[in-house]
């Protein structure tokens, strides 16, 4: 049986290049029966899930499993890079850290802020803070970002082969809606675009979403039997994947000529969209993109409109566990990592009245970033 840590070294070695550019000794992984997910993602099916166990990354192998001796014992001998101690109680356990980890001074933790890095449990973290007071312990939030969301290059490609599918997909459900104005509902074209997903094969879960007028000011409306009538605003937001998720929003007008007070929304969405694309670089704070967008917003008057951040992680999953554009909703401190993907997405929502949003999906690369999605850059008449 192989283990899929050793088909990772590229993000191990990425891990030890942060943890030395950010003067850390050591990442300290610490899970019982999967509170952190990053242990599994690191261990795949050898990960102990009955027990607690431990994970230790140093600035050099061998990577340390201090684990029961009940679990996992393929992993003994496994590899050179991997050391495992076997300890039976909960005391040993703790004699088993602090006897590798002695050398150090600064060790990262998986908690912070964000609740979606703040996995390890309050008593555990105080219980270490107790029992080894010299270590400086630090938050490994950026760490557990480059296991679960940071991208190979055949991942981006299926990201990217993804994308344009959906794209064409997109287009083929405006083109039905159009030839069906006034008798076609929600749910029918939801249902279209499902046939269409599953017949490129590709995994979906939940959506697309298909909302119509009012129901667009609902950001996770479900389509429903509203007949989609003539001069209306219409928004799809659909999202799938074969490896890595694409997810992306279009909207149409069913009519000729689009309202002025649909089309000062769309401009400014539109703005707030690419100066928020503009603001992303490596290594940046990953709220900066979402302030720039609130700015532009609020400053057209919209603030009552904003319902959420600027955009998500996309990885395997399409809320994914990397840094959010999020400055406000739960405020991110997490930086943009290379070869992570997000979605860049504002949007303003009227109750009552109509909903806009436009949503892109941008590649952050080592020297900027890249929008692997067409973006839309006018509304869509049919």
């Amino acid at each position: 049986m192989a283990i899929p840590l050793l088909n990772m070294s590229d993000k191990i070695r990425l891990v030890r290049q942060y943890m030395d550019d950010s003067n850390l000794d050591a990442w300290l992984i610490i899970d019982f029966r999967e509170n952190d997910p990053t242990g599994k993602a690191l261990l795949g099916e050898l990960t102990p899930h009955s027990r607690l166990y431990a994970i230790l990354i140093s600035s050099s192998d061998p990577i340390t499993i201090i684990k029961s001796p009940v679990e996992s014992n393929e992993l003994i001998g496994i590899h050179s890079s991997i050391k495992t101690i076997d300890t039976r109680t909960q005391a040993a356990f703790l004699q088993a850290i602090q006897q590798v980890t002695k050398t150090f001074q600064r060790i990262a933790l998986n908690y912070g802020k964000n609740p979606q890095t703040d996995v390890l449990p309050t008593g555990r973290y105080i219980h270490l803070q107790k029992t080894m007071p010299k270590i400086t312990w630090e938050s490994g939030e950026n760490l557990m970002q480059i296991i679960h969301s940071v991208l190979t290059p055949k991942q981006l490609r299926s990201h990217k082969r993804t994308a344009q599918t959906l794209t064409n997909i997109m287009g083929q459900a405006f083109e039905f809606v159009k030839d069906r104005l006034g008798s076609v509902t929600e749910a029918q074209v939801a249902d279209f675009m499902r046939e269409l997903l599953r017949k490129e094969n590709l995994t979906h879960i939940t959506g697309p979403m298909v909302a119509v007028q009012a129901n667009a000011a609902n950001p996770h409306y479900t389509a429903g039997n509203e007949t989609i009538q003539k001069n209306q605003l219409l928004m799809i937001d659909l999202w799938a994947k074969w490896d890595i998720f694409a997810d992306i929003t279009h909207m149409a007008f069913t009519g000729s000529k689009v309202p002025s007070e649909i089309q000062t929304v769309w401009d400014t969405i539109l703005e707030a969209r690419d100066a928020a694309t503009a603001a992303i670089k490596p290594n940046i704070p990953a709220r900066i993109p979402d302030e720039i967008a609130r700015e532009i917003i609020i400053a057209a008057g919209f603030e009552h409109g904003i319902l959420h951040r600027t955009g998500h992680s996309i990885d395997e999953h399409s809320h994914g566990k990397g840094a959010n554009l999020d400055s406000h909703e739960m405020p991110e401190t997490r930086f943009l990592l290379p070869n992570t993907l997000t979605s860049v997405e504002p949007g303003i929502y009227l109750k009552g009245q109509f909903g806009v949003r436009s949503e892109i999906n941008v590649a952050v690369t080592k020297s900027g970033y890249q929008v692997t999605t067409p973006p839309q850059e006018r509304l869509l008449c049919l």
